[in-house]
């Protein structure tokens, strides 16, 4: 009993690495829930919050952390009044046209991805969901005649020196003189209703809006936030969910017009959230560069000159223009990449957990086991490895 005993840890003991994976992508963000002071919940995130942060809610009421408990994740908010309305009203007057239409974007979290279209929320190797999400970002850009400079690199592992990596992309992106820097990821809160949206008619997913107060350019990041958001509510209300000023700086001191965006959850619907990407590109557009609303139905009834023709449409919402060097499509290529190497991870796996509880419980315990193990590698591997039995 005692060796059977033994060889179940031994076979747990080595399952754990296959775990591990799973384990850390779920860790990486935990959500946080923010309350008001009676205990009523405002919303959720999964970036730290601490004492000092604010957030700005879709109605625009203004909210201050004041407490927060590192134990149940949980911050309490102060109401602080609403956001000013002379910042959204200024927005309307330093509008103009830029002469240069260019803007960056990178993903700073390369891992993350969609369950519900990738098949998984991380994928660390390779093309991962949120670099879908870019992509056709980029395309509906592209499409209104905007040149987006993509950046795809990898900055892994997905932990707070994530953004000390991806600094060096967003260094290089803004030395090209993009008029705006974005950095796409999607958030991990485990209730994708919280995102859910329809916008003129299609089902989509919210964009959250991240600024960072730890920088020279917070106001201006700031400010930038809240005219994307006026742009969003004026022709696409329910498209931004809301904004959050945390701690961090997100390497938006390195342009005043940077943004963190955060498109859906882990668990949205991959499609819906690349639905929301059309219309975010149109916000982009119109704050950034002045341009003419183009999808809204409210710039259609109006006879915006942009307004979407039958037959001079873009690409279908969620197309991703190819980008050089990398995959069209992350969930195809995900599900056949994490198919072929999970199924080879649990061939090598079982054979190993086998061989070793073999080598346990037929030998009479872990006495010689290293002989016993050598033994069993070059009879599986055909003499390729292990110690070579003696004829």
């Amino acid at each position: 009993m005692t060796r059977k005993i033994l060889a179940a840890l031994l076979c747990l003991c080595a399952a754990l690495p296959l775990l591990a994976p799973a384990a850390r992508a779920e860790e990486a963000d935990p959500a946080w829930t923010l309350v008001t002071a009676d205990g009523e919940k405002v919303t959720s995130i999964a970036v730290e919050v601490t004492e000092g942060d604010e957030y700005i809610a879709g109605d625009n009421a203004l909210y201050r952390v004041t407490s927060v408990d590192a134990q149940t994740r949980q911050a309490v908010l102060q109401r602080a009044g609403e956001e000013p309305a002379v910042a959204q009203a200024l927005f309307g007057l330093t509008r103009t046209a830029k002469t240069q239409k260019v803007v960056g974007l990178y993903c700073t979290h390369s891992d993350e991805s969609y369950e519900d279209g990738d098949g998984a929320s991380s994928v660390e190797s390779g093309w991962a969901g949120i670099h879908d999400v870019a992509a056709t970002l980029k395309s509906w850009l592209e499409d209104k005649g905007v040149e987006v400079l993509f950046d795809t690199g990898s900055y892994l592992p997905h932990d707070a020196g994530a953004y000390r990596r991806s600094r060096s992309a967003a260094v290089e992106l803004a030395s090209q003189g993009p008029a705006a820097l974005f950095d796409v990821h999607r958030d991990g809160i485990p209730d994708a209703s919280e995102y859910e949206t329809e916008i003129n008619g299609e089902p989509a997913t919210m964009v959250r809006l991240l600024v960072g107060r730890s920088n020279p350019n917070s106001q201006e990041n700031r400010q930038f936030a809240v005219q994307l958001k006026s742009v969003a509510d004026e022709y696409y209300p329910g498209l931004v969910k809301d904004i959050f000023i945390g701690k961090g700086n997100y390497n938006q001191e390195i342009l005043p017009d940077s943004v963190l965006l955060e498109f859906g959850t882990h668990v949205s619907d991959k499609e819906q959230v690349l639905t929301s990407t059309k219309y975010m590109a149109d916000v982009i557009h119109i704050a950034v560069f002045g341009g003419e609303p183009g999808y809204s139905q409210k710039a259609q009834a109006e006879g915006g000159a942009a307004a979407e023709d039958e037959g001079a449409a873009p690409a279908p919402s969620g197309a991703v223009t190819p980008v050089p060097g990398a995959p069209q499509s992350a969930s195809t290529q995900t599900e056949e990449r994490s198919g072929v190497w999970t199924a080879l991870a649990w061939i090598v796996g079982l054979a190993v957990l086998g061989g070793l509880a073999f080598a346990v419980v037929s030998g009479g315990g872990f006495s010689g086991l290293s002989d016993r193990v050598r033994r069993f590698s070059s009879e599986v591997s055909g003499g390729l490895f292990g110690k070579k039995p003696k004829e």
